[in-house]
């Protein structure tokens, strides 16, 4: 392959955005300054891949993977350095220069066939463009100022005017420009006639909305009708360029407003999101139909750490069926909590372009922050209409919140919600509350364990390996006693006081032999020499070669070792607490002597108060992670600046 000119890779490394370049591939969360996520070159378990928009750089400190954007695109596609670059320059529109430029028409032709059909589909956009503000295209104009947009608006969003002709896209892209008539068919902006052959434009006489893909560049359109035309709302034809469930409208527009404000705010309509946008509401999308995909709000969650997403469809009785439409894909995500799914009600029915209309846009922000919790909105359209006197309204309302409530994982936020369900469905009667709660118990427990044979809990601990906070807790514990023998008497001592026992099975045996050899050794410089000949079993040996070798990441995480063990011990201790206390309310779910739940309740409360207190020791606070950041050396030569480190 032709080589490039060394001012196009230039000009590419200046455009190319890593960030952007990794999130295709990788989901980034935002860590500091920099993006973190699950190394893509590795079998990653835990996040130890690290992007710098600011260095232009990416680093793996589990597999040491590094590099720009250039080695990114090589490595991930497993192409040469040249056809990298060449992605790049067509990604971000860099001109392509050769370092033979006789060969440059040779190599023209070489462009791929995506790059051609982004430029047609960006030629239809200013075709569409320049006939709103012709003479043919005043209606559009007109309706989109009855609308209240203004000119930086329609010019922002590229609105346009598909001409009432058959052929008037047509002339202009094949007979003017001439591009191949069937890329621009597999663009969707052409028809093949049934007889006789031919084309003809797809849009015509309808209001033009260009669809983008994440990176601005125009991928489809959607068209409004001006007249009578059915349907209202055309959509380009899915290509390979668009994909509905994949793409969100405005998302490159939103997306900065979206990592702003942590949230992002899903609307229904195309001009529901531009209304938002010109008020000054950045942080807003629209989804192209009704049914929000797992791909769509996967799209969101690269922008916002908190995996907050406010859903505002219409108030009206259409408006909450195309909320539960939305949600129906992503249930599962819903449920265990993954994301944080809102919903906003505007008053009145109103979609959000109206409520501007009224009101302003402090308005608006004031309804999103009072955004109801999902389960919560779900719970208020379960009673929503219901005489709760009448039996089958009763029992239709109590089925409903049965079948909610099951889907929650978390034991503690089912037993508050089981208690608040209950006092509604009673109605005030303080007696009928208690059975009601009871009753509304043991069917959650039905269906959630098929009568009485229970599920294996999502969010469960198995025994015998312990959860991956355990797991690091006494890998960081270990480590800091082996390699920093000043606190071995410091782990003694909390592990004593705290009653704590290592509970992954190879920690234990390492932590017995260790407890044999201080007995048995003088001194503990002999410790190490005298354990690796005591681990004579490979996969034993494995382990203690993992704990006496200390990598970057894990050097900077172990820079203050009293902050590490007293975090350790805490997370080990909670451990102990959380299984204390998922099996509490395991007996009081299934109690039936109220003096005996009561019982229950009161340790369930005093394991719960000793959780969010251990809770509190696993987090270094805002001073030390300062301190600690003060002192972090530099990672290597090209992260040398790196001032965020995640503990």
């Amino acid at each position: 392959m032709e080589k490039l000119h060394p001012k196009t890779i230039e000009m590419v490394r200046q455009r190319a955005d890593i960030v952007e370049v990794v999130a295709d591939k990788v989901v980034l969360r935002k860590s500091g300054r920099d993006f973190k996520g699950l190394c893509p070159f590795h079998d990653d378990k835990s996040p130890s891949f690290y992007v710098s928009a600011s260095k232009g750089i990416y680093k793996c400190f589990s597999c040491g993977a590094a590099g720009d954007v250039f080695k990114f695109v090589a490595e991930i596609n497993k192409i040469p350095f040249a056809e990298a670059a060449l992605e790049l320059a067509q990604r971000y529109q860099v001109p392509v220069h050769t370092l033979h430029p006789e060969k440059k028409a040779e190599f023209a032709r070489q462009l791929s066939r995506q790059q051609q059909l982004l430029e047609i589909l960006q030629q239809a956009a200013e075709f569409y463009s320049y006939a709103l503000h012709s003479k043919p295209g005043r209606p559009a104009l007109e309706y989109l100022h009855q609308r209240n947009l203004n000119a930086g608006t329609i010019q922002q969003f590229q609105l346009g005017y598909a001409p009432q002709g058959w052929q008037a896209l047509y002339s202009y892209l094949v007979e003017q420009k001439r591009y191949p008539v069937q890329l621009v068919a597999e663009c969707g902006l052409l028809r093949s006639r049934n007889t006789g052959g031919g084309w003809y434009d797809y849009f015509r006489n309808r209001l033009m909305v260009p669809i983008c893909n994440d990176r601005g560049q125009v991928v489809a359109f959607g068209g409004r009708s001006l007249g009578e035309e059915q349907p209202k709302y055309l959509n380009s034809p899915e290509t390979e360029l668009f994909s509905k469930g994949r793409t969100l409208y405005a998302l490159h527009l939103a997306k900065d407003g979206i990592s702003r404000k942590d949230q992002a705010v899903v609307v229904e309509g195309y001009f529901d999101a531009i209304a938002l946008h010109q008020a000054g509401i950045k942080n807003v999308v629209a989804s192209l139909g009704t049914a929000l995909t797992q791909d769509q709000v996967k799209l969101l969650l690269r922008y916002t750490a908190s995996n907050r997403v406010i859903l505002n469809f219409d108030g009206d009785v259409a408006g909450n069926k195309a909320t539960h439409r939305a949600l129906e894909s992503v249930k599962s995500l819903a449920a265990s909590m993954a994301v944080q799914f809102r919903i906003l009600v505007v008053p009145d029915g109103k979609d959000p372009d109206e409520f501007l209309r009224h009101h302003g846009p402090a308005e608006y922000e004031a309804l999103v922050s009072q955004a109801k919790p999902l389960l919560d909105w779900l719970l208020d359209q379960a009673f929503a209409g219901k005489n709760l006197r009448l039996p089958e309204h009763f029992k239709a309302c109590s089925e409903q919140v049965v079948a909610l409530l099951s889907e929650l994982t978390d034991n503690l936020s089912r037993a508050q919600y089981l208690q608040h369900m209950a006092d509604r469905l009673a109605e005030g009667n303080g007696r009928l509350a208690i059975q009601l709660e009871e009753e509304l118990r043991r069917r959650i427990r039905a269906l959630r364990w098929g009568g009485n044979k229970p599920q294996k809990s999502k969010r469960g601990v198995d025994p015998s390996t312990g959860g991956l906070k355990l797991s690091q807790a006494e890998f960081q514990l270990l480590q800091i006693f082996l390699n920093y023998p000043e606190y071995r008497a410091d782990i003694f001592r909390g592990l004593e006081e705290r009653e704590l026992e290592f509970s992954i099975s190879h920690h234990r045996t390492l932590w017995q032999i260790i407890l044999e050899l201080q007995e048995e050794l003088e001194v503990d410089a002999d410790l190490l020499e005298a354990l690796r000949g005591r681990c004579d079993d490979p996969q034993l040996n494995g382990q203690l070669t993992e704990l006496l070798w200390i990598s970057e990441l894990g050097r900077v995480a172990l820079m203050r070792p009293s902050m590490v063990v007293r975090a350790a011990l805490a997370n080990m201790e909670l451990e102990i607490c959380q299984r204390s206390y998922r099996q509490w309310v395991r007996y009081w779910e299934d109690c039936l002597d109220p003096e005996q739940a009561r019982f229950y309740q009161e340790e369930m409360h005093t394991e719960y108060e000793r959780i969010k207190e251990l809770e509190i020791q696993t987090f270094l606070s805002y001073e030390e992670m300062a301190a600690l950041a003060d002192d972090t050396p530099m990672l290597d030569d090209e992260m040398d600046e790196h001032e965020d480190i995640a503990f």
